[in-house]
């Protein structure tokens, strides 16, 4: 074998062990916990919907109107710590490369609980969704003060130059 069929035939396996290992952990969660998470969220998402026309109400009330929302500020839910993924060798010597974005639902307590790969570079999404799980955040909370579960979507970047 020349090393271009070497290299060609470690990639093949490469992208078999990369595609195998997405469903497993894409698929975590039943079917019937995902049904679950996704109603529970859809239910905090009413609560935050209801908070935002209490506010709606009040601005208008005192200003006459709708107050803008101050760009690039997150009140609540913000990232406490996003790690960097793993960079497999295998794919930084092949020049495996581009980004990754993961849609993440976290939990009341700031915990990523269900984590699935929406775009990118089919290869390296099991990697970024493992990162997506090591992700921590501070807790979102409604006008109630209750803590809510929330979605929050991440880009993940692969480039063998870094």
């Amino acid at each position: 074998m020349s090393i271009k069929e070497v290299k060609v035939s470690f990639y093949i396996l490469f992208l078999l062990v990369s595609l195998s290992s997405i469903e497993s952990v894409s698929q975590s969660l039943g079917r019937e916990q995902k049904l679950e998470l996704f109603a529970a969220l859809a239910d905090d998402e009413k609560a935050v919907a209801e908070c935002q026309k209490i506010t709606d109400a009040n601005q208008m009330k005192e200003f006459g109107r709708k107050l803008p929302k101050v760009s690039g500020h997150c009140w609540s839910g913000c990232p406490t710590s996003i790690p960097k993924p793993h960079y497999p060798e295998n794919a930084r010597r092949n020049g495996t490369k581009g980004e990754v974005i993961v849609n993440a639902i976290v939990d009341q307590d700031g915990k990523v609980i269900f984590a699935e790969a929406a775009k990118g570079n089919r290869f390296l999404r099991r990697f970024a969704i493992e990162a997506a799980y090591k992700a921590t955040y501070q807790p979102k909370i409604t006008c109630g003060n209750r803590r809510i579960k929330f979605r929050w979507r991440i880009r993940y970047y692969f480039n063998p130059a870094d």
